[in-house]
């Protein structure tokens, strides 16, 4: 599809207004009609678990592959996304502090990155 430059604006204009209207859709409705209780205890969690559902299959994409090899353990130990993913959970969990761990998880996956052959 070939789109005029006037109609991509257009559409990326009403994208981000769709996008705007998503998440501001609780501020913007009368104080009687938002979320009480355990919707927002759970909403609170929303962006932690569309992260997790974005990460998690990525990180274990390889794990069925790396334990078909002749050395599984190996295969599995030198995966550097699994690697920097658990030394990211470690220290997040060891200093409270989300920008250590995603440097310490970041830093780990590109020294670990050359383990693979």
């Amino acid at each position: 599809m070939h789109y005029s430059p006037l109609e991509l604006w257009l559409l990326i204009g009403l994208l981000a207004l769709v996008t705007l209207g998503a998440r501001s859709f609780f501020v913007l409705l009368p104080r009687r009609w938002q979320p009480r209780g355990r919707v927002e205890q759970a909403l609170r969690h929303a962006p932690l678990v569309a992260l997790l559902a974005i990460t998690v299959p990525e990180v274990t994409r390889q794990l069925p592959a790396a334990w078909q090899q002749p050395q599984p353990l190996w295969a599995v130990a030198t995966d550097a996304r699994l690697l920097s993913a658990l030394v990211l959970v470690a220290v997040v969990r060891a200093t409270r502090s989300t920008l250590w761990g995603l440097l310490a998880g970041i830093g780990t996956f590109l020294l670990a990155g050359p383990l693979r052959p």
